[in-house]
């Protein structure tokens, strides 16, 4: 499961424009900004997050040219610029909708995106006397004895204090 965060625009003309302008962004690592990071960058228009990428990867070339210890430097460092835009580029999203004028409008729990929208429209258009599950309950193979790693156990039921 992924978390999705939802944003939509906060001042839309109708109802129409909300579910039409209405984004859902993937919480956490963007594979697409570790391998294409400039284009990915372009391609979600964020300029800035361009612009300080092309500058910090021409400093990782310059910086790794100058090193002595390994022809591989300056792709090393390349890299971890790339590792940046990976790990940043969904907040640098998140940042840039909300200085856009966006709000956000819930988190949902789901596989795809498309199942986010699911979940997130089917919750907007449910009655409000009925309660909407936003994720399915977790389901863990822990039995009622078992600790949790050890560090917090649980009281015995004999003894009355803890085991």
């Amino acid at each position: 499961m992924r978390l999705w965060t939802v944003y939509e625009p906060r001042h839309p003309a109708n109802a129409g424009e909300r579910a039409d302008k209405t984004l859902f962004i993937k919480d956490g690592f963007s594979w697409p900004g570790l391998f294409f990071s400039l284009f990915w960058l372009l391609i979600q228009r964020l300029w800035l997050g361009a612009a300080v990428f092309v500058v910090l990867a021409m400093a990782a070339a310059l910086v790794g040219s100058l090193l002595p210890l390994s022809d591989n430097a300056g792709m090393l460092l390349s890299l971890l610029v790339n590792l940046w835009v990976g790990f940043d580029g969904n907040d640098m999203r998140r940042r840039k909708l909300l200085k856009k004028g966006y709000a956000q409008a819930g988190s949902v729990l789901a596989k795809t995106q498309a199942e986010a929208e699911e979940i997130f429209f089917a919750s907007r258009s449910a009655p409000d006397d009925e309660p909407v599950v936003h994720a399915p309950p977790r389901r863990t193979n822990f039995s009622a004895s078992d600790d949790a790693l050890g560090f917090f156990p649980r009281p015995s039921p004999r003894s009355g204090g803890v085991s």
